[in-house]
């Protein structure tokens, strides 16, 4: 299992790690980064999980 920030959340033409990891199991999944340094522009982003067996999380 690996996982990645989800570049179609900036731009949803980027089917870059779609196309990469077309043979596994891609899923996208909201989580909440609590990295910025201003408060109130922590927001939840989306992130891929790329799975080599098939499990719903």
């Amino acid at each position: 299992m690996l996982s990645n920030s989800d570049p179609r959340q900036e731009n949803p033409q980027n089917t870059f790690f779609d196309g990469l990891y077309a043979g596994f199991h891609i899923q996208r999944i909201s989580i909440f980064r609590s990295i910025c340094s201003i408060a109130e522009k922590r927001e939840a982003v989306n992130e891929l999980l790329i799975l080599v067996f098939r499990k719903r999380i």
